[in-house]
This record gives structure tokens, C-alpha cells and sequence, in this order.
């Protein structure tokens, strides 16, 4: 028995890529089928359980066979839905996206380390009894050569004989290619195909000339088709007319045969608006863990050369072969250029178009907007912007609550609309777009809006705000509190007290910020900003002496020099007054236990930080600027305090060491509550 493999093989790490990309594709294959309605393309249908039993082989390889139950329930489903045993209704529709979500749920269970999850129960038996095949229909009889007749499939079979229900004419075009560029030929023609009509199959023809290659397609077209411009654009020798039905053809009904065309040089391919799915060239997946090993290395080679730099600085300080010297600088002065390329291409490995992203929201927008009844549309701009893959993935479930609020609290059911003499159909719209270093993500809705003093209104009631407690200058930041919800009732969707405060928290750990904005009865906006990767940090870097440490930016409240009078001792503790709040106060070198320079007098440079509860004061020797810098985490076999948490190289070549901000104001609150003095 094949057993499965542990997340940390590598050929479970190869799964969980191939898997993801599956499910990817067959999210837009359901989007397609959905958005097709009850009368979806064949070619989609088909291509939707191809991408499932490729899914179903992978997973069986490797020993999921929980994952490969699943994709072969699912897989039956589809399979009797492209054989026209079942409709394709919205109930069928719905079981595929189900079982869709169901194993994108078991795949992500597999990530998380368990080793063999399984389909529940109750959706299995719910795939199983969606497939009721229909009573069975007599074979269509095709009009055929009897080679070709014996080598249909069941499929193309039943998509021949749905043609001629349908009163589309069936033909075969018969291709004879050069055989040095019959590829290309043949690529045309099943493009041009696919366009004209439905490609039901290609099957190998017989040429006279051994130096050509002959195939044959056959094809349903729809009435009214200039079958002979489509042979000119096939570069055909001939097409021929096929009878289908569900009784044999009289003998004396003779096949429509045009004239032959003359054979031309095939054209270069042309891909049609239905051409099929073509392998992406010039394009490699790689695990995650390969690029984010890419990335420290490229780290670790930057801190290298700058070591590097210094000692050869040193060495040729005194060299006297002038000529030695100079080959030397330039040499490095080479290394050095190749090094600082290395560490953003290295890092671009990381960054995905946003689009992998919201295809999923797009997805969970159209269940939750038919499971609240609302008619409403998702439109997404920017989807070309790139953001860090670790990001995008960490994002899906904020972004999801911002979304579900969108319909739930939102968007008014069209009759609420059409009272308000709105548009029975509400719009959501998803910005992306690059801002800096940031990225900017904005949810806009043409909903019910929120009053702002309805929130405070509730939150009194709610105990959110105390009766003597002032109105607050930013009303709707309580939506992001803790328990604090609008909802009239609960449902399955929101309203239990929950879902707000997770996306800021959510958001604060990924290093970024939500904030809102509302118009009662135009609609809300929700602006969520994320750093554009977790690795390159924004980071103000500051020196105690001769030490270089480096803050994350968004740590930081801001820098100012200590005026006369800011520092006061409350309770016999050091605190530095900025505005109206007191700050616990400490000196850097102090807390790590530094040589303290002499006092040159005059003001010092203090640094106001906070980890989005608390903020501290931390006095410093100078402030040395702002930069991008690409922090490498350091081994934990490394002796060194919890407040440090890296190194990264700094503009100049000076070492500097990445700082917890987090860490470092409880350590600064810790030693002010006991009293001690840093």
C-alpha cells in the first residue's frame, strides 16, 4: 500500500504545487460553467474533468487517497455531465463547486500536516446522488469511414450525436501537411476549428505521399456556416458532409463533397477565441521553500561582500604595487554590482500577480451573494499588480470577512434597492494598485453605507464606550473592536461578534493597516494597505556608538530630539512626554548592555515606537536615515536577545541588527513597571 507522504518530502511539497494549480484552474472552470448557465460550452465542461482527474492522478501517486476519493466522486460527476447524462442546473453546479471547495479544504489540510484527510461523508453522498444517469438512448448512427467510425470514443460519440440534435452540420475536414512544419498546419486548423464551431475530435489520416502528413477533423458546425472559407483557412483538401441521428441514413442520401482547395504552405497558428489550452512556455513552478532559500542566500552572499569590502579595503591600504591595487578595486568593485542585482531579482521570485488572489474572492463573492439573495457584481482593476505569494496567501481570509461584510451589511436585497431607487444589482469594486513600497487594496460598495453615529450610539450600548467617555474623533475604528457588531441577527454569514477585529489583527501581524469610510445611503469603503513583500522591510536605522540597529517602519511613531523638559520621572520612573501621553523612557545602549558614549550635550535623538497596543521612547545616538533592506533572520543556534530578531546590510556596508519592535517595548514596559531603570 502506497502510504502518504509527510509535508516535508519533497514530493509532497511537488503535490501541493500541482495541486494548487489545479484547483486554480478548475476554480475558473466553474466560474465559466457558471457563467454559462444551463447551456455551458462542451469544451469547457470537458476541460473542467480533465483538470479534476489530473488532480485525482496526482494524489494517488503520492498516496492522498482520501484527496483522489474525493477528485474520483467529483470526477463521476463531471464525467456524466459532459456525457450529457446529467443537466447541467444550478443544483449539479453547485455539488461541483462544493466538491471543488472541498478539496481545495483537503489539500490545505495536507499543508497544514495532516497526513491523509477525507471527504466528509454527508458531501460524498450528496456527489453520489447527483449522478442519476438517464434512461439509455439508442447510439447515434455517423456517417463515417468505418476506421474512423470504430476509433470514436464514448465522448466524441455523444458530442456528435448532441450536434445533430441540436441541427448542427457535422464535417470532416481531411488536411494533408507538409511533414517538416505539419505541426504548425495542424495547430491552425484545430484553431480555426474551435472558432468556427465545436472541435469534436482530430484523428490521423492516410497520405499517398510519404514526405505529408494527413489528419482528419471533425467538426460541428452551426447552421449557416461557410464551410468552404473555413477549408481556406484550414488550408483543407477537401470537407466532406457527416449524417448523425439515431437511425441509420439511407443508402441513397450521398455525402456533401466540396471541391478540393488547393494546398497551401500551412499559415502560421493563430490562436482562436476557442483554441485549445496550450502549455505555458518559458515558465517553471518552484516551491516556495526554493526561492525563500534563493532569498537568504542572496542575503547571506550581500553580508559576505561587505566583510569582504572591508578587508580588502584594509589589505591594499598599504599594498605598493599600485597596478595590483587598482585590478583588485575593480574586481570587487564587479562583485559588488552583481551581489546588489542578485538580492531584488532573487526577491522577485517571491512576487505574484494579485489576480491568484482575488479569482478566489471573485469565487466566494458569487456563493455568499446567493446564499444572502443578493444581486450584486464583483469587479476587480489592478489585477496585474504583484505582491509576495506568502502575502497572498496569508491575505485570503481578511480580505473574505471584508467581502462577506460587503454583501451582508452592505448590499440592500434588490427590493430594498429599488424603494431606494437604486439599481436592482448593487456593485462591490477591488482596487489594487502599488503605492511605494505598499500595496493598496480598496473595497468600494454602493450599499446602505454607515452612520457614524449609529456606531457610537451602539457601542454605548453595547459597553464599548462608557457613558462619560467623549465621542471618539475616529467613529468608525469601532467597528474594529472586539464584540462590536451592526447586525440586527445573526446569520451563517456575520453578525456574531466577530470578524472585524480579526481583519485588523490579521493585517497588523502581516505588517499592514485597514481603515473605513462610509456615506450613509452611497455606500462604504474599506482601504487595506499590506507591504508589497515580508521580506524587503521599510526600516529606520539608528546607531548606539559603534552598533547599527534597524526598526521596522511601521514600528515607528516618529523622531524627534528630546526638548527640555519632554523627559520627567513619574513614580520614580523615566518617561518622555509626547503630546499627552507619558512613555515609558530607555536608553538602547542600556538595554543591551553597551559602552556609553560621553555626554556631548544638547539634545538627544529619541525614537517613539509601538507594536499596535503600546508604544515606548528609546533614546539613541543618531538617527542614520530610512531604507528598503533585506533582513535575513538569524539561526536560532545563535546567542543573542529575544529582542533581536536579524541582521541586515545597510547602505554603506555597515551591519545592522533587526530589531523586534514588538519584543522591545515589552521589555521596555516590563522594566518600567519593576521599576528598574534602562
Amino acid at each position: 500500500m502506497t502510504r502518504p507522504k509527510r509535508p516535508g518530502d519533497a514530493s509532497s511539497g511537488e503535490f501541493l504545487a500541482e495541486a494548487e494549480m489545479l484547483l486554480e484552474e478548475a476554480g475558473c472552470g466553474i466560474d465559466a460553467l457558471d457563467a454559462e448557465g444551463d447551456d455551458p460550452r462542451p469544451e469547457k465542461v470537458n476541460a473542467l474533468f480533465r483538470t479534476v482527474h489530473s488532480l485525482k492522478g496526482v494524489a494517488g501517486m503520492v498516496g492522498y487517497s482520501g484527496i483522489a476519493d474525493a477528485a474520483h466522486a467529483l470526477e463521476a460527476l463531471l464525467d456524466d455531465l459532459r456525457m450529457g447524462r446529467v443537466p447541467p442546473s444550478p443544483a449539479v453546479r453547485g455539488g461541483v463547486r462544493d466538491g471543488l471547495d472541498a478539496l481545495s479544504t483537503l489539500v490545505a489540510r495536507v499543508a497544514a500536516g495532516e497526513e491523509s484527510p477525507r471527504l466528509e461523508t454527508p458531501l460524498k453522498d450528496r456527489l453520489e446522488g447527483l449522478v442519476r444517469p438517464a434512461e439509455p438512448r439508442e447510439a447515434a448512427s455517423l456517417r463515417l469511414p468505418p476506421e474512423l467510425d470504430a476509433s470514436l470514443s464514448d465522448y466524441e460519440r455523444h458530442r456528435a450525436s448532441e450536434a445533430g440534435k441540436r441541427g448542427k452540420a457535422l464535417v470532416l475536414v481531411d488536411l494533408d501537411l507538409d511533414f517538416d512544419s505539419f505541426d504548425a498546419g495542424l495547430r491552425n486548423a484545430m484553431n480555426e476549428a474551435s472558432a468556427a464551431g465545436e472541435l469534436i475530435g482530430t484523428f490521423p489520416g492516410t497520405a499517398a505521399d510519404p514526405a505529408r502528413m494527413a489528419f482528419r477533423l471533425l467538426v460541428a458546425l452551426p447552421p449557416g456556416s461557410d464551410v468552404a472559407a473555413l477549408a481556406t483557412r484550414c488550408s483543407a483538401r477537401d470537407v466532406v458532409g457527416v449524417s448523425a441521428g439515431t437511425a441509420a441514413p439511407e443508402p441513397a442520401t450521398e455525402p456533401v463533397r466540396l471541391p478540393a482547395t488547393v494546398v497551401a504552405e500551412p499559415a502560421p497558428p493563430e490562436p482562436g477565441p476557442e483554441a485549445a489550452p496550450q502549455v505555458a512556455r518559458g515558465v517553471v513552478r518552484v516551491p516556495l521553500e526554493k526561492v525563500a532559500a534563493l532569498v537568504d542566500l542572496a542575503g547571506e552572499l550581500a553580508l559576505a561582500r561587505s566583510a569582504l569590502g572591508r578587508t580588502l579595503g584594509q589589505a591594499l591600504a598599504g599594498a605598493p604595487d599600485r597596478g595590483a591595487r587598482f585590478e583588485a578595486q575593480r574586481a570587487f568593485a564587479r562583485l559588488d554590482r552583481l551581489v546588489a542585482t542578485l538580492g531584488p531579482a532573487a526577491l522577485a521570485l517571491r512576487l505574484v500577480p494579485v489576480e491568484t488572489l482575488t479569482t478566489r474572492l471573485a469565487r466566494a463573492f458569487a456563493r455568499t451573494a446567493a446564499a444572502l439573495g443578493r444581486e450584486a457584481d464583483f469587479v476587480v482593476q489592478g489585477v496585474e499588480t504583484e505582491i509576495d505569494k506568502v502575502l497572498a496567501d496569508e491575505l485570503g481570509d481578511p480580505l473574505l470577512h471584508i467581502l462577506r461584510n460587503a454583501l451582508d451589511h452592505g448590499i440592500e436585497s434588490p427590493e430594498e434597492r429599488a424603494a431606494a431607487g437604486k439599481p436592482r444589482r448593487g456593485r462591490v469594486a477591488l482596487t489594487v494598485a502599488p503605492r511605494g513600497r505598499e500595496v493598496v487594496l480598496t473595497f468600494s460598495d454602493d450599499g446602505r453605507g454607515v452612520d457614524a453615529a449609529g456606531i457610537v450610539a451602539k457601542a454605548r450600548q453595547t459597553g464599548l464606550l462608557g457613558p462619560s467617555d467623549p465621542d471618539p474623533a475616529e467613529p468608525f475604528a469601532l467597528l474594529f473592536r472586539a464584540g462590536f457588531s451592526t447586525a440586527r441577527e445573526v446569520s451563517e454569514i456575520s453578525g456574531r461578534g466577530v470578524g472585524l477585529d480579526v481583519v485588523r489583527e490579521k493585517l497588523t501581524a502581516l505588517g499592514g493597516r485597514v481603515s473605513v469610510r462610509s456615506v450613509p445611503g452611497s455606500g462604504t469603503t474599506f482601504e487595506v494597505v499590506v507591504p508589497m513583500t515580508l521580506v524587503l522591510l521599510e526600516s529606520l536605522v539608528v546607531r548606539v556608538g559603534d552598533v547599527w540597529f534597524a526598526l521596522p517602519g511601521e514600528n515607528v511613531r516618529r523622531t524627534l530630539q528630546a526638548a527640555e523638559g519632554a523627559i520627567e520621572v513619574i513614580d520614580g520612573r523615566p518617561c518622555f512626554r509626547d503630546g499627552d501621553e507619558a512613555l515609558p523612557l530607555a536608553r538602547l545602549d542600556a538595554l543591551f548592555d553597551l559602552p556609553r558614549r560621553p555626554d556631548a550635550g544638547g539634545a538627544e535623538p529619541v525614537v517613539v515606537t509601538e507594536d499596535g497596543r503600546r508604544a515606548a521612547a528609546l533614546v539613541v545616538d543618531a538617527v542614520e536615515g530610512v531604507w528598503d533592506l533585506l533582513v535575513k533572520p538569524l539561526a536560532d543556534s545563535v546567542p543573542r536577545p529575544r529582542e533581536i530578531a536579524g541582521a541586515a546590510e545597510v547602505p554603506g556596508g555597515e551591519i545592522a541588527l533587526a530589531l523586534d519592535a514588538g519584543a522591545l517595548v515589552a521589555r521596555v514596559h516590563s522594566a518600567s513597571a519593576s521599576g528598574r531603570r534602562a
